[in-house]
């Protein structure tokens, strides 16, 4: 086994305390934790690799760490604006503890990506991607209900593992989500899916359950809360055993491009996904039509960035 050297431990050290610092002080998601501290970790092993210390940094470094992983390691424009996001987050921490008295990574303008248009399965594709969890009657039912859920619901991966049983209203058929910060909304889901979240609490959950208490929704094979992780390992499994291109979040531009295309209207689309911006709602959906964007420009609360 080759020992750490003390560079090595400094910085998983610095790594560590950053992602205490964005969980105590930022409040911010746990997703957006991951991104700040992958970046933060990254760019110190690129600085190590170049021999350069933290605290003698510039704005030049920051911009040769873009370039490096921008045409080195291939991030497209979206990742290279997150990365600078954390960069600029992680010199704000050092900055409070007075290890650097400048925040480089801030001067660093963030490319302009083109437009995003998000992948979509269509509805054939859907449907053979969630028979095929059904082959196991245990994890591979409470799979198939957690994608049947999001794809009916829209919900996002993190706020599906995040429901509670209590959560699940089965007689109005509609659950309560905590979305992204902090807002609560009511997202109604189809007959199927309902159908399913009712045999799941009726007959799997128990088994993964046991004797413990849990208030979780989805639970794992050791009867604790599904972990967003662990849903993406299973679900890459099945696409990459079908050659399908997709990810979780697939599903939920899938649910909003099917039901533009069965005739929702924009604007309820846009409250099921729990889009502050309907401009993000006309993205995931494909639509380009400036004409509908104006009409309903209105219904726009706040212009934040959602996912």
């Amino acid at each position: 086994m080759t020992r750490m050297t003390d560079r090595e431990s400094s910085r998983l050290e610095l790594v560590r305390n950053f992602d205490e610092y964005v969980i105590y002080t930022k409040r911010l998601s746990e997703k957006t934790r991951e991104v700040y501290s992958r970046a933060a970790a990254s760019y110190l092993e690129y600085l190590e690799k170049t021999g350069t210390e933290i605290e003698n940094t510039t704005i030049l470094d920051v911009e040769h760490y873009v370039t490096y992983r921008r045409e080195e390691c291939g991030i497209n424009e979206r990742s290279v604006s997150k990365e600078l996001s954390g960069l600029r987050a992680f010199y704000r921490f050092l900055q409070d503890g007075r290890v650097v008295e400048s925040n480089p990574a801030k001067l660093v303008d963030k490319p302009k990506e083109g437009e995003h248009l998000p992948r979509t399965l269509d509805e054939s594709e859907t449907e053979e991607l969630l028979k095929e969890f059904l082959s196991d009657p245990v994890l591979g039912f409470r799979d198939y209900t957690l994608f049947e859920l999001i794809y009916s619901s829209g919900m996002r991966i993190s706020e599906a593992v995040d429901l509670d049983v209590n959560s699940y209203h089965e007689d109005e058929g509609y659950i309560r989500v905590i979305g992204k910060r902090g807002k609560e909304r009511i997202v109604f889901i189809g007959e199927v899916a309902r159908d399913a979240l009712d045999a799941y609490l009726l007959s799997v959950r128990p088994k993964l359950l046991g004797t413990k208490r849990e208030t979780a929704l989805f639970l794992n094979r050791r009867g604790g809360r599904l972990t967003r992780q662990a849903a993406h390992l299973r679900f890459t499994r099945v696409t990459e055993k079908l050659g399908l291109n997709a990810t979780i979040h697939t599903l939920r531009h899938s649910f909003a491009s099917h039901m533009l295309s069965h005739g929702a209207d924009i604007r309820s689309v846009q409250e099921m996904l729990g889009h502050a911006d309907i401009k993000t709602t006309q993205l995931y959906t494909h639509l380009n039509t400036s004409s509908l964007l104006s009409q309903f420009d209105k219904y726009s609360l706040f212009g934040e960035d959602d996912d």
